[in-house]
């Protein structure tokens, strides 16, 4: 309380030529951001946000066919259409969870191939239901299961009696396209 009276006087009067001169002190750094820390084992995030997500995202999009015949579930609606992007944003940051060191199984092979796949399937997907792109957002669906198809045919283990067989390469050159 000394203080006010002479930061009050100094006021009228004007600062001393030492205070005047006297730099403002810096404002602080922001501190570092931690270490990252990986909570959720790769089956945790693929249970608890990679699965309910895309199939979230794929029961609001492509076709099904029924005994109807052809069932057309791209949004119709914009709550339909949000939610399409907060599953497809939720897809994008699952592919970057992935990619995170505790989790990348081999962080310069294939493992990271896949996860910037799901990741940019995941942006697609965002861009694709915030322009209420039919058939972009059809395609992004397929990106997004083609990068959940890829690394489970590398990454799950199968047993050797195993009807799931899947070599990508052997798939692409069957269709006529190059192995990536």
């Amino acid at each position: 309380m000394r203080a006010l009276p002479f930061l009050i006087a100094a006021a009228l009067v004007g600062a001393p030529p030492a205070l005047a001169q006297t730099p403002a002190p810096a404002a602080p750094k922001p501190a570092a951001p931690g270490p990252q820390r990986t909570l959720l084992s790769v089956k945790e995030v693929m249970r608890h946000i990679v699965n309910p997500a895309a199939e979230t995202y794929w029961a609001h999009s492509g076709e099904v066919d029924d005994e109807k015949g052809a069932n057309d579930r791209v949004p119709t609606a914009q709550a339909e259409w949000n939610i399409n992007i907060d599953t497809a944003a939720q897809i994008a940051e699952a592919g970057n969870l992935l990619m995170m060191d505790g989790r990348a199984r081999d962080p310069s092979g294939p493992w990271m191939k896949y996860a910037l796949a799901l990741n940019a399937a995941g942006i697609a997907g965002m861009a694709a239901a915030t322009a209420h792109d039919h058939d972009k957002t059809n395609d992004a669906g397929s990106a997004m299961y083609d990068a959940c198809f890829q690394c489970h045919g590398r990454y799950i283990p199968r047993p050797k009696d195993s009807l799931y067989k899947h070599d990508i390469d052997k798939d692409l050159k069957a269709a006529g396209e190059k192995p990536k």
